[in-house]
């Protein structure tokens, strides 16, 4: 397996693949230009990262053991300005959820192969909702960051999230109010922080499989699977070829089905005492004479033009 197809801990997992998707779309976007000189502007890019608080041993590996052995600084270096994302609420959204389940074709790599399989699939449009903190140095630049985050992400903003074997559409919307925050209060052993708050919500979808089948399941289900053709879920495990490539049917006659539903077995109905073929009538007729007087075949020209008998009714 190439380093392409290598998958980790961290994989398969919707709900990390629109955080990653969101935090994509915002690198590069927001920043703003600060000058130097008279003659010299420099801009400045916000970066965007996902909280990782709360978590002690994290932070103990990250920023005190590992410098520590690489003779590195101990602590972490805040970067400002920066952007912290925290995601707060998740809503599915029912009312715009219009068709159950539809038939949807994937690709997944098999034995180095790309492989296309069917499954039934419900797309459940969910609501992400973000608490944003952008940390700035001073007064000014806090300003800088307002108006670049209005001019650049309202009202909404569209992007795609990649989810390995498909990809859906998504939406990041951002509200009308912000909150600044000015500590305009100092004291000598206190760190103070000018920040601008606002909540983001981002809307896309969540793929749910037929019989519950987890996301991660799916490259279970592909690697046993083998032959051509389009794979299908079946009895547990995926098929590929001749699942849904052969119809067998009958041209029974219809009144031969049971009389107490066509998937009643209460009754039979013997086929021998139903007439169901087409009916023959077996009689023979025989042609009769023509028994037309002479008269009457003359009036309708029976002859032809040349019958004297034809001529002289025209003519009369």
């Amino acid at each position: 397996m190439s380093a392409y197809n290598e998958e980790f801990n961290k994989d398969n997992v919707v709900l990390r693949y629109i955080i990653v998707a969101m935090l994509a779309e915002l690198k590069g976007k927001i920043y703003y230009y600060n000058q130097i000189d008279e003659d010299t502007s420099k801009k400045i890019d916000i970066p965007f990262y996902y909280s990782i608080t709360g978590n002690e041993r994290f932070l103990l590996d990250n920023f005190l053991y590992d410098t520590t052995a690489e003779g590195k600084a101990v602590g972490d270096y805040e970067l400002v300005p920066r952007g912290i994302a925290s995601l707060s609420t998740m809503a599915i959204q029912s009312a715009n959820l219009t068709n159950k389940f539809v038939r949807s074709e994937f690709v997944k790599e098999l034995n180095g192969e790309l492989k296309t399989f069917s499954l039934m699939t419900a797309y459940l449009p969910v609501t992400l909702g973000f608490d944003i903190t952008v940390v700035c140095s001073n007064n000014l630049e806090m300003l800088k960051v307002t108006e670049a985050i209005v001019s650049r992400l309202y009202k909404s903003q569209s992007f795609s999230v990649d989810l390995g074997m498909m990809r859906v559409e998504a939406a990041m919307v951002i509200p009308e109010d912000y909150s600044q925050e000015r500590p305009f209060e100092y004291a000598l052993n206190d760190k103070k922080e000018w920040k601008v708050t606002f909540s983001l919500e981002v809307q896309s979808f969540i793929p749910v499989f037929e019989y519950g089948i987890p996301y991660a399941e799916i490259s279970k289900l592909v690697e046993g699977s083998s032959g051509k053709g389009i794979g299908v879920y079946r009895n547990g495990a995926i098929y590929f070829g001749n699942v849904m490539e052969k119809i067998h049917a009958t041209v029974d006659d219809i009144r031969k089905s049971p009389d107490n539903g066509l998937l009643s077995n209460l009754n039979y109905t013997d086929p021998s005492t139903i007439n169901s073929g087409p009916v023959f009538n077996d009689a023979i007729i025989d042609s009769e004479l023509n028994t037309e007087d002479g008269e009457s075949q003359d009036y309708r020209n029976a002859e032809g033009e040349d019958d004297p008998g034809a001529q002289d009714n025209i003519s009369d």
